[in-house]
């Protein structure tokens, strides 16, 4: 049984408090480019700042998992319709008439 990662994880280098992450912008954007950068405020991760790249592949899996996921949804409501289509009920009881307006 594979184990789900609940919360990212991180090392030490890749932390940095908001102080020095507003006194050494240029440096934490360059460290950003190879890995994600977490920004802290009072002890607590607050900001993570990541490459434009990295963010895009993260921004298409998302569009990608959340299509597959819709997909299921429909499969699955499909296939119970197909299997007791009792329970179905017409298009056009469901859409608003002209009268309704």
């Amino acid at each position: 049984m594979s184990t789900v990662m609940t919360k990212p994880t991180f090392n030490k280098d890749q932390l940095i408090t908001s102080t020095e992450a507003s006194k050494r912008f240029g440096e934490l954007r360059k460290k950003a480019k190879e890995a994600p950068q977490f920004i802290t405020e009072n002890g607590h991760v607050e900001t993570v700042v990541l490459d434009y790249r990295y963010f895009e592949s993260l921004f298409m899996r998302m569009m990608e998992l959340e299509q597959k996921e819709e997909e299921g949804i429909l499969v699955e409501r499909i296939t119970r319709l197909d299997n007791n289509p009792e329970i179905g009920v017409p298009w056009r009881s469901m859409r608003r008439s002209d009268k309704d307006e």
